[in-house]
């Protein structure tokens, strides 16, 4: 079993969690249909761009910016019973995760398999995306986001 697997399995149980089982489920659909040879090249390099994209949006961003929803008290209710200083403690830790993540979450090993791809279908090669290409990268899978149904709005 891959450590793909072996972590989704950890997720095991916490089915109660609204929404989680839906994105683990999408998890797993993405794997099982790259396994299976569902995927095309460029499904596989928008994903990768999804996956860490350095001009937005990408998936980091966006578990992170759910990071702060949870722990801010105007967006979660279930938070009211804390006192203040804690509900403002814990809406910090949220704010500074949102802002960990832009700054830190490393990015560039996606870009660069995507390039690669880009390049190799292009019939050259090359080592990493230039701000141009991750530019151009960037809009067409927010164009991509755009048309798609099953993305929610």
């Amino acid at each position: 079993m891959s450590d793909l697997h072996n972590t989704l399995d950890g997720f095991d149980g916490l089915d109660w969690i609204p929404g989680l089982t839906k994105i683990l489920d999408g998890i797993q659909d993405m794997a099982d249909a790259a396994q299976n040879g569902q995927f095309t090249l460029d499904a596989t390099q928008t994903t990768l761009s999804l996956l860490a994209n350095p001009h937005d949006p990408d998936l980091p961003q966006l578990l992170a910016l759910l990071a702060a929803h949870l722990t801010n008290a105007d967006t979660n209710p279930a938070l009211a019973p804390l006192d203040p200083e804690t509900r403002k403690t814990v809406q910090l830790a949220g704010e500074t995760h949102v802002h960990d993540t832009a700054e830190y979450t490393p990015r560039a090993h996606p870009n660069h398999a995507a390039g690669l791809i880009d390049e190799a279908t292009r019939g050259g090669a090359m080592t990493l995306l230039d701000d141009d290409q991750r530019k151009e990268l960037s809009s067409k899978v927010r164009k991509v986001n755009k048309q798609s149904e099953s993305r929610p709005r």
